[in-house]
């Protein structure tokens, strides 16, 4: 199969079935023999449509006067992105594959109106007009970034206009995957050494020792990985754990776990000793922490199925740290994860969705033996879902209090809030993803 076909069928199952691309993409391409450059063309062009879905459709929309229906519309954009965002597509070649694609799944009549529209636009790019910044800076916004409408409110809401902008610029920029090392398993320097010797190419973290960023094609599918020496998390995502700062012999409940990313971390940084408690609401999604603790050799972990909103009376007052890692909107990992665009929060929605973020945060505190910590963290950015709901807590709970988180912070990373108990990351201002962390002492 063509990588322009499997383009095409990643992208349907992710915009007609709600389905996450990086899943769709990966089980897609497990199926098929490809080319390390059609892999590379597939994944650019699927996560590109994907990034830039919402500039395309309005190029669009001045050469379509009906929105046509969804399969149409992916060609197009498609077509489109190519003609736009690929330099070494030349514009022949990306009309043409895409429309004989077309041919193939949708017919003569309806490749025949895609060609049609590629071609006008090459025709008549002048046609479009794009939003004044000046008189409509939203949708300016929204059309040169390529943003839903809540997002670029979200921004708004929370930074000056240039800082806005210059955000939503930063979180379309491609990151490079960040590593951890396991130490469990190797030395820091022992991981470089191997490294080295087998000319693979890699640069320290940003902050943290324990980060590399390697340049590894496949990962998943190379023997470091598969041997459990690394595993991939951002620096921002290993924050988190840092600032819980388990020690050997704790106990630590992570009552949002799944897929494992922190729970290892914490895991790791306890020396595989005392006892991390995982919870999840999903007992597949359970079944992924038991495959990574297996493979990176981590034995101190406990899973339970459990829904985090509610109280567990089996852990009261008996944790040391707890971790609230809650779902949220997840801005702050767009770079990672552009599909998180598609999604049309509601205020409703997102006020269900903060709703829920308090209880898990208010139950979480439950769990915290006296002089105990609590650490609350989400993958996006902006003091609805974070501030606010913090504030809210400690109204409510007197008898927790902010801590300062100086200390747990790397020494190359300065954060003004990090005496006050919180901080919040931005790959505009720190180069990694967008996390805010707080961490909350029980006073009595």
């Amino acid at each position: 199969m063509k990588p322009r076909e499997i383009a095409y069928k990643i992208l349907q199952e992710v915009l007609s079935k709600e389905a996450y691309a990086n899943i769709s993409f990966n089980k897609h391409l497990r199926s098929q023999e490809l080319k390390e450059i059609d892999r590379g063309f597939t994944k650019e062009l699927v996560f590109g449509v994907i990034e830039r879905k919402y500039t395309l459709d309005f190029i669009l929309s001045f050469f379509v006067k009906k929105a046509p229906d969804l399969k149409t519309m992916i060609f197009l954009e498609m077509g489109l992105y190519q003609l736009l965002y690929m330099d070494k597509v030349p514009s022949y070649a990306a009309i043409n594959e895409t429309v004989n694609i077309a041919k193939k799944v949708l017919g003569i009549k309806r490749a025949n109106f895609i060609n049609a529209v590629l071609r006008n636009y090459e025709r008549e790019k002048e046609k479009v007009i794009f939003p004044d910044k000046e008189r409509d800076l939203k949708q300016y916004l929204k059309v040169t970034y390529s943003y839903p409408d809540w997002i670029v409110e979200r921004l708004l809401n929370n930074y000056d206009e240039e800082k806005a902008e210059a955000l939503l610029k930063s979180l379309n920029e491609r990151p490079e995957i960040c590593y951890r090392v396991n130490t469990l398993k190797i030395d820091i320097e022992d991981l470089k050494r191997l490294l080295d010797s087998d000319a693979i190419v890699y640069k320290k973290g940003y902050y943290l020792e324990e980060a590399l960023y390697i340049d590894i094609k496949n990962p998943e599918r190379h023997q470091l990985y598969k041997e459990g020496l690394i595993y991939i998390q951002d620096e921002a995502s290993m924050l988190v754990s840092k600032t819980l700062n388990p020690k050997e012999g704790d106990t630590v409940l992570d009552v949002c776990a799944a897929p494992g990313g922190k729970t290892t971390h914490i895991a790791q940084l306890m020396k595989n000793s005392g006892e991390v408690i995982a919870f999840d609401l999903h007992p597949h999604r359970l079944e992924l922490i038991k495959e990574n603790c297996k493979r990176l050799g981590i034995t101190n972990v406990k899973t339970e199925v459990f829904d985090s909103t509610f109280v567990n009376e089996k852990y009261l007052e008996k944790v040391d740290k707890v971790l609230a890692d809650v779902p949220c909107t997840g801005i702050g990992i767009i770079r990672k994860k552009p599909d998180i665009k598609l999604k049309n929060y509601t205020r409703k929605e997102i006020s269900e969705l903060i709703e829920a973020q308090y209880k898990i945060l208010d139950s979480s505190s439950k769990y915290v033996k006296k002089g105990g910590f609590l650490v609350y963290s989400t993958c996006t950015i902006g003091k609805e879902e974070n501030q606010n709901v913090i504030m809210k807590f400690l109204k409510e709970h007197p008898d927790f209090k902010l801590v300062d988180i100086k200390a747990e912070m790397p020494s190359g990373l300065s954060i003004e809030t990090d005496s006050l108990g919180y901080v919040q990351t931005t790959p505009l201002e720190h180069e990694i993803d967008g996390f805010f962390i707080s961490k909350l002492k029980r006073i009595k």
